[in-house]
């Protein structure tokens, strides 16, 4: 049959609300579905086709609604973690600033009371003791600070070595038994002599470990004592060595366990105040500790009750007779004599050069001093010295300079750098230029001391072995 000249007629109305349909489709929205009639003909045909459009409209605008909705909520959390982060940093700069105005506050006025008359050998001695423990503090936040940065560039480098845990736990408690003493509290050892074991790792650091836990300990305890635990324990059948630091101090609230190893976690400023403290010091340990193949963590701790720390590193059982300090007892110091040694005291600072200078007469060397590197070389060459000190930055000609000008002509007595930077790079640049040793300022007297007697020794060794 032919439709030629036939006029097919559709209701108005449906094809208006088709044609409003395709103008909000459009124009991107998704109207409510049309309704499909009886007739089954072209125009349901067209609804129908709009009416699976707007769904895929519609689906397509909610998924991008939630997607818009995850980035905004996304957003939102990084906006909220940069604020706080930066409260963090806020707040653990001004502490920074506080904790070293503090000290130095303090020297200053130490340092002027020294020199004060009427002041009897007694409270000289508690002065002086009170100026080195504000010296200390002030190194400690340096190293702190100075380590995270390291950590934070992966640029720490390590030196494993057999380390007996008891005798360093020994010597760290030795060294801060002044400010327990003058807060009145008992620091006592408790070491499982039974097993006698040997650690393959980086002494330097696992003391700086050790010692902020103990440290950290006295300083939030103030009434009763702080005790030391060293043993051996098996897990799983690994040999491990356990090391708990107890104290009954103020505690730490179950709401702090969480942020507690986190770089800049004092964020209560109250806490920050009590505690007088960075922040630092327990993520640097907790850093190096994981870097050493151990683990550090809060074994228990509430408020008013105290607190145990746990350090738990990987051990080897001694195979010889032990040599490890007996529980009680402090490892004896490295000969503090220096009676009949000449030493050349490089070092351009005059207050540290009067200082160590002292220092060395004291023990009982005869002490000569240059101002630089072209002094240092002509006090070197004019000798005889037994030991050179090299300050490492000096003017006109500096320490390392200097060190490979006398090696070049021919000077073969020890040469210790000294230097301010305790960088990596700085000590392998002054083992290059032929330096014997490299000690970071300050040092220990005890660290300089020995150091001196061992190089001496080893030349002792190699002429006793050229004679041979």
């Amino acid at each position: 049959m032919s439709h030629a000249g036939r006029h097919l007629t559709f209701d108005a109305a449906r094809v208006d609300a088709l044609l409003d349909q395709l103008a909000q489709v459009a124009a991107g929205h998704a109207g409510a579905p049309l309704p499909i009639s009886t007739a089954n003909d072209q125009l349901d045909a067209v609804a129908f086709a709009i009416n699976v459009l707007v769904g895929e409209l519609r689906w397509a605008s909610e998924r991008t609604q939630r997607a818009d909705q995850r980035v905004a909520d996304e957003l939102r959390r990084a906006r909220d973690d940069a604020e706080r982060a930066s409260e963090a940093k806020s707040v653990f700069l001004r502490n920074v600033s506080h904790e070293i105005r503090t000290p130095i506050a303090a020297v200053l006025i130490l340092g002027d009371l020294l020199g004060t008359e009427g002041v009897s050998d007694r409270e000289r001695s508690d002065l002086v003791d009170r100026l080195k423990a504000n010296g200390q503090s002030l190194l400690s936040l340096l190293d702190n600070v100075l380590d995270l940065t390291k950590l934070e560039a992966a640029k720490v480098v390590f030196t494993p070595q057999p380390v007996c845990p008891a005798e360093l736990v020994h010597d760290v408690v030795h060294s801060l038994s002044a400010e327990a003493q003058r807060k009145g509290l008992d620091v006592t050892i408790d070491v499982d002599g039974t097993t006698p074991v040997v650690l393959d790792t980086d002494r330097r650091r696992l003391r700086q470990i050790v010692e902020n836990l103990v440290t950290n300990a006295i300083k939030f305890t103030s009434a009763g004592g702080v005790r030391v635990s060293v043993r051996h324990a098996t897990p799983a059948g690994a040999d491990r060595v356990l090391i708990d630091v107890v104290d009954t101090g103020i505690g730490i609230d179950p709401s702090r366990h969480a942020r507690l190893f986190e770089p800049f976690g004092q964020t209560n400023v109250s806490h920050v105040r009590a505690s007088g403290g960075t922040g630092l010091g327990l993520a640097v340990s907790r850093r190096l500790t994981e870097e050493l193949g151990g683990t550090l963590a809060l074994h228990e701790s509430a408020p008013s009750k105290g607190s145990t720390f746990r350090l738990t590193m990987a051990a080897r059982l001694l195979r010889r007779t032990a040599t490890s300090v007996p529980a009680g007892t402090v490892a004896a110091a490295p000969d503090a004599a220096l009676h009949g040694l000449r030493i050349l005291l490089a070092e351009d600072n005059a207050d540290l050069r009067l200082a160590v200078a002292r220092m060395l007469r004291v023990l009982g060397a005869s002490v000569e001093v240059a101002a630089d590197g072209r002094e240092a070389i002509d006090h070197a060459i004019a000798g005889p010295f037994d030991v050179v000190l090299m300050d490492v930055w000096m003017p006109n000609v500096d320490g390392l300079e200097a060190t490979s000008v006398l090696r070049r002509a021919g000077y073969r007595h020890p040469i210790i750098a000294l230097s301010a930077d305790a960088t990596t790079e700085r000590r392998a640049a002054a083992l290059e230029a032929q330096c014997d040793a490299y000690l970071s300022k300050p040092f220990d007297a005890d660290v300089l001391i020995s150091s001196i007697h061992s190089l001496l020794q080893r030349d002792r060794n190699i002429a006793a072995a050229g004679q041979n």
